[in-house]
């Protein structure tokens, strides 16, 4: 997946048009994404990582640390999902 693909999924996903970039913040006090959407979200990428054939772990304790959040922007959202994907197909 690539970073513009995650955006137009969030985008599609809380149908609204965020004007978000690789580096805009989906969590913390600058996000304009709410926790409803951000869970929102997070089912989307879980549906979209069982049509690929793998299960996305966005619950794991990485994604809840406050200092290496795979929330913290749609780059490394999807810097984590796409290594989830590239170590899950590898068993």
């Amino acid at each position: 997946m690539t970073t513009s693909e995650l955006i137009n999924l969030i985008d599609n996903t809380i149908q609204e048009k965020l004007g978000l970039d690789e580096n805009t913040p989906l969590i913390g006090i600058n996000s304009s994404i709410d926790s409803m959407n951000l869970v929102q979200i997070c089912i989307a990428l879980e549906e979209k990582s069982e049509e690929e054939g793998f299960e996305f772990d966005w619950k794991s304790e990485k994604a809840m640390s406050v200092l290496n959040s795979i929330f913290r922007n749609p780059k490394a959202l999807t810097e984590e999902y796409n290594r989830q994907m590239k170590q899950k197909s590898k068993k």
